[in-house]
C-alpha cells in the first residue's frame, strides 16, 4: 500500500492576552525671541511604547532538546506534536525616544523668510515591525537595541526670499520682470540601522527568524566593531566597501554561531547604521494679474536640484561575495524638474 504522509501544518495565532499598544508622550521647550524677528526654540521630545507587537515561534523546540536528540527530526522534538512553526503575536514588546530639537525662525520681513532645525535623537525598542520574527523563543535578552528607524541627526533649512528687482508692480516692467519669489529646503539626515543576516538556521530549530530591517536568519557573532569606511562603488578610487567585515589582525568581524546554539550577544541587532540622505529642493514663482479677480501663476519647481545620489543600502549577508559593500543609488530621488503655469479666477 502506498500512502502519502502529510506535511505538519505551520499556523498563525494571537496570544489570548493580546493587548493594544500603548504610546506616552512628553516634551519641554524653551522659546526665546532673538533680534532680526527671529525666534529660538530649544526643546526636548521623549517617548515611551508599551504592549508593542511581535511574532514568536512558540512551537520551537528548545536547544537543549536538540542536542540531547541529535538524530531526531525536528519535528519530533515540538513542545505541539503534529505542528511545525506556530507563530503567535504577543504584545510584550516595549520602546522608548528622547531627542533634543532647537529650531531657528525668521517671520517674513523685508522679503525674507528662513528657518532651521536640528533634532538630535534616539530611538530604541526590542521590535520595531509586529512581522518580526523573534529567533529564539525562550530568550529575548539581546533584542534591546536601535529601532529600525532610528536617524540619529537630522538637519532641515528652508527659506523664502522675495527677489528684489523691479518693484513697482503698477509698471509694465514690475508686472512682467518684478515679483519673483524664490524658496527652497534641503535635508540632510543620517540613515538607519540594520542588522547582519542570511537565511541560516544555526540552532537546527527549524525556524530562521527575520528581525532587524527585513533580514532574514538568527543572528551572526560580532567579533570586534565594524569600522564604518564610507566608500561607495564608482569613485575613483573607491572600492565600494562602506563598512570593514574584518578586524585590522585579519580575522572576521561577523561569524556563524556554533552549530547547536543561538548567538545571544548583546548589540548583535541592527548594528550596522546605513548611509545617510540628502534632498535639495528649489522653487521660483510669479504671478502675472490680470485684473484684480484673475490672472496666471508660473511655478517652476525643482527636486534634488543638485542631482546629489543618495546611496542603496550595504550588502548584509555575510556569504556574498559583496558583502559589506554599497555598489548602487538609490533610485527614489533623481532630479526632477516641473514647469507649470495656472490660471486663477
Amino acid at each position: 500500500m502506498n500512502a502519502t504522509v502529510a506535511a505538519p501544518l505551520t499556523i498563525t495565532t494571537l496570544d489570548k492576552h493580546l493587548k493594544s499598544p500603548v504610546r506616552w508622550n512628553w516634551n519641554v521647550t524653551v522659546q526665546q525671541e532673538l533680534p532680526f524677528s527671529s525666534t529660538l526654540s530649544i526643546a526636548y521630545v521623549g517617548g515611551r511604547g508599551l504592549h508593542n507587537w511581535r511574532t514568536f515561534d512558540i512551537n520551537q523546540p528548545t536547544v537543549a532538546a536538540l542536542q540531547a536528540n541529535p538524530h531526531i527530526n525536528v519535528n519530533y522534538l515540538r513542545p505541539y506534536r503534529g505542528f511545525a512553526a506556530i507563530q503567535q503575536e504577543k504584545s510584550d514588546g516595549k520602546s522608548n525616544y528622547n531627542s533634543l530639537q532647537v529650531a531657528w525662525n525668521r517671520r517674513f520681513l523685508k522679503g525674507l523668510m528662513a528657518g532651521f532645525s536640528y533634532t538630535f535623537a534616539k530611538s530604541m525598542d526590542d521590535s520595531s515591525n509586529y512581522r518580526d520574527i523573534v529567533p529564539d523563543t525562550y530568550n529575548t535578552s539581546n533584542l534591546w537595541g536601535p529601532s529600525e528607524y532610528d536617524t540619529r541627526h537630522v538637519v532641515v533649512i528652508n527659506y523664502l526670499y522675495a527677489l528684489p528687482f523691479f518693484p513697482n508692480q503698477n509698471a509694465l516692467t514690475g508686472k512682467l520682470l518684478g515679483g519673483w519669489q524664490l524658496s527652497g529646503n534641503t535635508q540632510f539626515q543620517t540613515g538607519t540601522p540594520c542588522g547582519i543576516g542570511t537565511n541560516n538556521d544555526s540552532a537546527g530549530v527549524g525556524e530562521v527568524g527575520s528581525f532587524g530591517c527585513g533580514s532574514e536568519g538568527q543572528f551572526y557573532v560580532k567579533n570586534g566593531t565594524p569600522r564604518i569606511l564610507k566608500q561607495f562603488a564608482g569613485y575613483p578610487g573607491h572600492t565600494g566597501q562602506y563598512f570593514a567585515t574584518t578586524n585590522p589582525d585579519g580575522s572576521s568581524v561577523f561569524t556563524v554561531p556554533t552549530a547547536g546554539t543561538f548567538n545571544l550577544q548583546k548589540g548583535v541587532r541592527d548594528s550596522i547604521y546605513q548611509p545617510g540622505f540628502q534632498n535639495w529642493n528649489l522653487s521660483m514663482k510669479k504671478k502675472f494679474p490680470i485684473n484684480e479677480r484673475a490672472g496666471f501663476e508660473f511655478n517652476a519647481d525643482a527636486y534634488n536640484f543638485i542631482n546629489h545620489p543618495n546611496w542603496s543600502g550595504p550588502n548584509l549577508s555575510p556569504t556574498s561575495g559583496q558583502f559589506g559593500q554599497v555598489t548602487g543609488k538609490s533610485t527614489s530621488n533623481p532630479r526632477n524638474i516641473q514647469v507649470g503655469l495656472r490660471l486663477l479666477f
